[in-house]
């Protein structure tokens, strides 16, 4: 039977390796493989953490990964450069074309255009903003057919640090070509002017994606309190 599984995931871009115990990596493996997904649009993939992890658990269709920050960028950069199917671009997502500041933390992957609440710092001080950095931002719909063809199954993981709603709203005109959305969503505010969850899955609902699987995500390790979660959305 696994031998039979792995032949059926090879024809739709997928080489598994091994099969993970963890049930939330199954859950989401399971998805991948039912919905044919074989174009990755990693946004905010900071230095390649997120792109490296799909890898290891099987995953070889095409990868593409967008991320503002200089430093991080040629991190990203290098680790993508020996893989053929994983293209990077150096730019931010949002719901405009131009220019935009982001926060750098001292940590790079908490980094957001928008500011930092009290919560997220009390709950993480190594995420401390502590510089400002110019970026070029991009609306989705203005690259994705630079990268999608027709008959593809793009899926958009979004990363970026509260700006997920805006980087939705850059993507409307492109929504009929992607099958599947992954995004952090806030259960409580942690920066200023982010869609929290609720918000978040009732607007995705109304464009026809249906909430199929979340994971845990951040929380405060004092008290315990769950603030992020991330979730996965399939048409």
């Amino acid at each position: 039977m696994k031998g039979f599984l792995k032949r059926i995931a090879r024809r739709f871009g997928y080489d598994i390796l091994h099969l993970p115990t963890d049930p939330i990596t199954r859950q989401w493996l399971d998805l991948m493989h039912d919905n044919q997904i074989d174009l990755v649009f990693d946004v905010g993939a900071n230095v390649g953490q997120y792109g490296g992890r799909i890898r290891s658990l099987g995953y070889r269709g095409d990868i593409v990964s967008f991320e503002p920050m200089a430093e991080a960028y040629q991190q990203l950069h290098q680790q993508a450069v020996a893989d053929p199917h994983w293209q990077t671009v150096h730019t931010g997502m949002g719901d405009y074309d131009g220019n935009a500041v982001i926060n750098v933390s001292t940590n790079s992957y908490s980094s957001s255009i928008l500011e930092m609440l009290p919560l997220h710092l009390d709950s993480a001080p190594e995420a401390a903003h502590v510089r400002k950095e110019s970026i070029r931002i991009q609306r989705l719909d203005s690259l994705v057919d630079q990268f999608y063809k027709p008959g593809r199954n793009l899926y958009v993981k979004i990363d970026t640090q509260g700006f997920e709603r805006q980087v939705f709203e850059g993507s409307r005109r492109a929504l009929d070509k992607i099958r599947g959305i992954q995004m952090e969503l806030s259960l409580q505010p942690l920066y200023r002017g982010e869609t929290l969850m609720t918000d978040m899955v009732s607007l995705l609902r109304t464009e026809g994606y249906t909430l199929k699987l979340i994971e845990g995500g951040h929380r405060n390790y004092e008290t315990g309190e769950l603030l992020q979660v991330e979730g996965y959305f399939f048409r």
